[in-house]
């Protein structure tokens, strides 16, 4: 792979230079080919390059003694996300995702029954109560009819906020590189609008494939019951975890 500080193509000078034009991030992708380096816009770009770094993007197994909190990012007519965590003291422990579409809840209801993981709760966005003008009944509804139990509700906050929210546990995230690989790199790729006309960010996100995804991380940021679980933390030493 093509690397401009490889060669003698460029001269250093230059290369500083552009550097200092361009900001880190985008020179690593431009003139380094890093896949690491932080795309533009992105909400959580220095939080999962941070991981990468940390190596906290790896292997995580379920631990069967702790409960699994699953959040639920619900789509109407596109992709529904599911992120399945397990939190021990400080560590929340990010072992498996989920994203589909064009299927009913039923689907989603079989998927959680066949990773057979303990589920301890399952968070869902505020508008999981309004009924649907088809059935006369709410998603809600529908969910425990099928057997998703021990349902909370993320409370109602900004998007402001509750990419803050994303950002505090991000710092405290293992993420399974394996089973989560499309949640990560959404979370990597989500990003804010830009104004082609006026060459700016907007302050709202870009609707496109990572929506479901980064939305459903920050119900499960802002709707987590802090209860403590106690357990045996992931080292970073120990074999087979980093």
């Amino acid at each position: 792979m093509f690397k401009a500080s490889d060669t003698d193509i460029l001269d250093k000078a230059e290369l500083k230079e552009a550097k200092a034009a361009m900001g880190e991030d985008r020179y690593e992708q431009e003139f380094e080919c890093s896949f690491e380096a932080a795309i533009q816009g992105a909400y959580y770009a220095m939080e999962m390059k941070t991981a990468t770094q940390d190596k906290r993007i790896t292997k995580v197994p379920y631990d069967p003694s702790v409960g699994v909190t699953v959040s639920w990012d619900l789509g109407i007519g596109d992709s529904t996300s599911l992120w399945f965590a397990q939190f021990v003291g400080q560590e929340v422990r990010i072992i498996d995702f989920y994203e589909m579409s064009g299927v009913g809840l039923d689907h989603y209801a079989k998927v959680l029954d066949e990773k057979g993981y303990h589920y301890k709760e399952h968070i869902l966005p505020h508008d999981v109560r309004v009924k649907e003008l088809g059935t006369g009944k709410s998603r809600l509804e529908t969910l425990d009819a099928l057997g998703v139990n021990n349902i909370s509700i993320a409370p109602k906050l900004s998007i402001d906020d509750g990419i803050q929210s994303a950002r505090s546990m991000l710092n405290r995230c293992w993420f399974d590189e394996e089973k989560c690989g499309r949640g990560i790199e959404a979370l990597r790729q989500y990003r804010r609008e830009f104004d082609e006309k006026n060459k700016s960010w907007r302050g709202r996100p870009l609707h496109d494939w990572t929506s479901h995804a980064a939305d459903s991380f920050r119900y499960m940021s802002v709707g987590r019951k802090e209860v403590q679980e106690w357990g045996e933390p992931i080292k970073r030493n120990l074999r087979g975890i980093a």
